[in-house]
Parts: structure tokens; sequence; C-alpha cells
């Protein structure tokens, strides 16, 4: 492979969208490579939601204490590059085709899932590069997947709620017992849920970790323009974040926490300030403009995530409301659409090109009882419409995947964002 672009469809081609669970492959793999004992620590964040936004409070945390940051994360909105950060800088296209010739001159007959494959890529980018921290976040469950196969130091799990039912189980104890399997004997599992299921705290218990649960070890308050952040060192005061939710608020502080027990310290304030006010999200609650009319982008995919957008949604005034959704087929389309039916006036959707996206007719079955629904080629070209239907005072609500998300960011970016 000759580039990056060739790289990426190579691995596309080696079934992409192929989910098998499990570490023996990948743990094989990076023993071959020189991978298999990292020189640096490791946060992993896993949970069903808010993950993206933890990593990144995570990474500008522990950055400002003058130590540098490998981030990875999944999937990406456009540039495969998003899913690899040191120090915030994007890794480059020679250091990921260098990354994939060493995997893949090392791995011998192991099949390796597109996941696995891109994993062990962040790692040897993070090796090169001589980093401190590395801050991992799971694609799918905990226990099972790919990012797992490394020991953390500190463990966070954000949420729990019910989704990827196939592979974690159909309730949140199940989903509980396998994003807890991130942990390890002797640290310390962060527990962002305000009412996580017991199954976190027995699985915890099992390995031998220690749980710090939000609302008893640690506790936030929103006040004003701000929020504190209470543990066993004190009280702190602190500027919202960009996304000024309950959720961000959370996540945050799970951010602030796990910071603590890596560096066995208090964080000085004025660094917790600094962190927080240099974090930007791309698509969690992102918003903007399109030719004059607000954009708001989400990739609530979800029903936890989905129930949360819509509260946002209904609390805000507007005119109409036209959302441009789809999904993937592994989702629970019903439960993602229940909270947001009455909250959308008008929908824009379509189906995307992608292997386990959502059809066409299937869509249009789940939104019988909308208000109104037109159907386009491509979600491009469902959001230019969307805004060109859209008079003063409404707005443009984008969400349901990152493949939704995605390409409209890549719009966005081509002009016509203020």
């Amino acid at each position: 492979m000759t580039s990056l672009d060739d790289w990426l469809t190579r691995l596309e081609q080696m079934q992409p969208d192929r989910i098998e669970l499990g570490l023996a492959r990948i743990s094989r793999v990076a023993a071959a490579a020189g991978l298999d004992k990292p020189p640096f620590r490791i946060v992993t964040v896993g949970g069903t939601n808010g993950k993206g936004s933890t990593v990144s409070y995570l990474a500008s945390l522990i950055g400002g204490e003058g130590l540098s940051v490998g981030v990875y994360t999944s999937p990406h909105f456009i540039d495969f590059n998003e899913r690899i950060a040191i120090d915030g800088r994007r890794v480059s296209e020679a250091e990921l085709c260098e990354a994939f010739d060493l995997i893949d001159s090392v791995r011998g007959d192991t099949d390796l899932t597109y996941f696995e494959f891109t994993t062990l890529a962040a790692m040897h980018c993070f090796y090169a590069n001589g980093i401190d921290v590395a801050v991992l976040e799971v694609g799918l469950g905990g226990r099972l997947d790919a990012v797992n196969a490394w020991d953390s130091e500190v463990a966070c799990v954000t949420s729990i709620g019910i989704d990827h039912i196939d592979w974690l189980g159909d309730d949140r104890e199940q989903i509980g017992a396998e994003k807890a399997g991130i942990t390890r004997a002797g640290c310390a599992l962060i527990c962002g849920d305000p009412e996580p299921p017991v199954s976190i705290a027995h699985t915890a218990e099992t390995i031998g970790a220690t749980v710090l649960q939000t609302g008893r070890d640690f506790r936030t308050r929103s006040h004003g323009d701000g929020w504190q952040y209470e543990d066993a060192n004190g009280v702190f005061d602190l500027p919202l974040p960009s996304i000024a939710a309950d959720w961000a608020i959370g996540n945050a502080a799970v951010a602030i926490c796990a910071t603590g027990q890596l560096l066995g310290r208090l964080i000085p304030i004025e660094n917790m300030r600094r962190a927080l006010r240099n974090v930007s999200i791309a698509g969690r609650m992102q918003m903007t403009d399109f030719r004059g009319v607000p954009v708001i982008l989400n990739v609530a995919h979800n029903a936890a995530a989905a129930q949360l957008l819509a509260a946002h949604l209904n609390a805000s005034a507007a005119g109409k409301t036209t959302a441009v959704f789809s999904c993937m087929q592994d989702k629970d389309i019903d439960a993602i659409l229940e909270p947001m039916l009455t909250a959308i006036d008008h929908w824009c959707v379509a189906e995307l090109d992608f292997p386990r996206a959502i059809k066409k007719q299937q869509l249009q079955h789940a939104l019988a009882g909308a208000n109104s629904v037109d159907i386009f080629a491509t979600v491009t070209t469902a959001f230019v419409q969307a805004v060109a239907q859209s008079a003063d005072n409404d707005r443009v609500v984008v969400f349901g995947s990152f493949h939704v998300v995605g390409p409209v960011l890549s719009r966005l970016g081509e002009g016509g964002a203020a």
C-alpha cells in the first residue's frame, strides 16, 4: 500500500462491518508487533453515551499537567486521522501507513477486524511518539473490546443504556457487567451513571477494583453561569463547558475524578478551569448555522441519547424544527424515534451508503406516525433541502449516526457556515 487511501480501501474490503468481540486475536498480534507492554500509562473510557466528551476532557486535563497525551477514539466524522491524536495533533498519513505496514507484516494468518487493525495502529503511533498517557475509547461494550487488550490504570464508565443488545445483552445489568470489565485489580473505576446497575459494583469487586461513584464519591451542582465539582478534597467552582448541559457537566466531573486518580494528586483549580475552557467537541450538541439557519449536530444514536436531545429541543424555543436523520440496522429505531416525534415538525431522511445502514423502506415504516417526511438520496441532499425549507426562527437538527453528522460537517466545511 502506497497511501492512506490505499490502506483504508483494503481495510474496508476486510469486512469493516464485521463485529467479532474477543481479545485473543489482537493480543497475539500486539505481542508479535512488540506493542503488548506499553511504556506509557493508560486510561480507558467506556459507557453507552458520553465517551467522546469524557475523552476530550481527560486529554485536556492530563495534557494541562504537562504530560504528553495520545487519544484514540472512533468512529470518525470526515477523515480517518480524527481517530488518533497526540497532544491535539492528528497523526499524519505517513505515520498511519507505517503503522499499518508493521501490523500487516507481523500478523501472519491472524484475521483482524477493521477495529482491531486500527486499534493496533493507534498503539504503534503512541509508541513511536513517546507519549506519557494514552486515553482509549472503547468501541463496543468493554470486557471483550479491542482496547481492553491493554491494562488501564484508571477506567471510566460514563453511562449505562440499552444498546448493542446482540452483543452485550438486553438489560442494564448485563450491559453494566460488560462495560465494567475494562477495570483492573487494584485500580479505580470511575462511574458517571447516577443510577448504575448493581453489576457495575459487583464486577469491580470481583475484579478487585475500587468504584468511585458520582453522587457519592464526587458530586456536581449547577449554579448560574457555572458549576461546582465536589470530592474529598473540597468544592471547586468551574466554568460551564462548551455544552452547557447536565450530562456534559457529569462527563467533565468523571474526567476530573479520573485525572486525579491517575496523577495521585489534586489538580490545581486554575488548571481545571483552563482545561475545561479549551475543550470543544464536534457533533455533540454542536451549535452552528448554515445560510442563516441554526443547526444542531448530535450523534444521538440510541434511546437514552435521543431522550436527552428531545428534552433539549422541547425546552428551547423555535419555529419549525426539521430533522435530518438516518441510522444503522442494528439500532432500535422505534426507541430512538419515540421521544423525538413530538419534538420534530418535519423529517428529511436518507438511506446511508453503508452496509449496515437501515433501508429506505424501514425508515418510511418507522416514521409512519411522524408529522411529515421527505426521503432523499443522500444525507447531504437532505440537509441542504432542510435548510432551504426553513424560514425565520426555524432550525435544523442533524442526528442518528456518525454517518449522518459526518457528511453534514463536511458540507459545512465546504462553505456556508458562519
